[in-house]
């Protein structure tokens, strides 16, 4: 099948989590990505002005949370110069940096123009209307990190654990016009202990999405038997109130 992937350049857990499904892609010989749509990093939550979302991070989940990514981000980019672009770049993947909706009209025509039979969801902070859900032979596919139709919505790997969640998992799932609604293609579970954090969580996540990915594009060609995602839970961006009770349960990011 032709490709598309559409990802962010979060540079904290998604460049090696891409390099990992690349090569996963790379192994089975019926499958090309043709390109991958990039857009600006909003890795906890809704993408918002950097300042204001700095701000943000810090008021709601303290100074230790504020200071490990802090740290890891300024490592990462400016360090070691880890990105998204730059595992694409080096796997000859064609990058389109996206600086608008996904949804505009000269969007559309360059999606309609590549020919995808399948665009892939990792990460993804865009809202996908129709028009571009018809574009694809097979599709949207979503990977989602909690065992729909349960925690639906904003960071499941933080709302498990405080939750005091004894097991999680990913989904993939059909995108839909809805949010996280869509008929789940397959889906597997993660046990979660009391030392389980959520940076250890969200790492956990990634990689098993990929393997279900890959399972995945066997199930969409032609469309199978999908489970229902009816009713469930939808969770919003944590509080400062949600990150006390957090603690409160002792349970930790890092």
């Amino acid at each position: 099948m032709r490709l598309i992937l559409l990802t962010q350049d979060d540079p904290f857990y998604l460049p090696a989590a891409i390099e990992d499904f690349i090569k996963k892609i790379n192994i089975s010989h019926n499958h090309i990505i043709i390109s991958a749509i990039v857009t600006s990093a909003s890795p906890f939550g809704r993408s918002e002005y950097f300042f204001k979302k700095i701000k943000k991070i810090f008021l709601i989940f303290g100074l230790s949370f504020f200071l490990f990514y802090t740290a890891r981000y300024i490592y990462n980019k400016f360090l070691i110069r880890k990105s998204v672009v730059k595992v694409l770049n080096k796997n000859r993947i064609p990058v389109w940096r996206l600086l608008s909706s996904i949804n505009s009209k000269d969007n559309i025509e360059k999606l309609k123009e590549l020919d995808p039979d399948l665009i892939i969801i990792i990460a993804g902070n865009q809202i996908i209307k129709k028009s571009v859900l018809d574009i694809p032979r097979y599709g949207v596919i979503n990977a989602h990190s909690s065992l729909l139709p349960k925690y639906k919505g904003l960071m499941p790997t933080f709302w498990v654990l405080k939750n005091s969640e004894k097991e999680t998992g990913v989904t993939i799932f059909k995108l839909t016009e809805g949010i996280d609604d869509g008929p789940i293609i397959n889906s597997r579970k993660i046990e979660i202990d009391s030392t389980t954090t959520q940076s250890e969580l969200v790492k956990k996540c990634k990689y098993l999405a990929n393997e279900l990915i890959i399972e995945a594009l066997e199930l969409v060609t032609p469309p199978g038997k999908y489970k229902k995602n009816e009713g469930g839970s939808y969770y919003k961006f944590p509080t400062r109130k949600d990150v006390r009770e957090f603690y409160k349960n002792e349970k930790h990011f890092f």
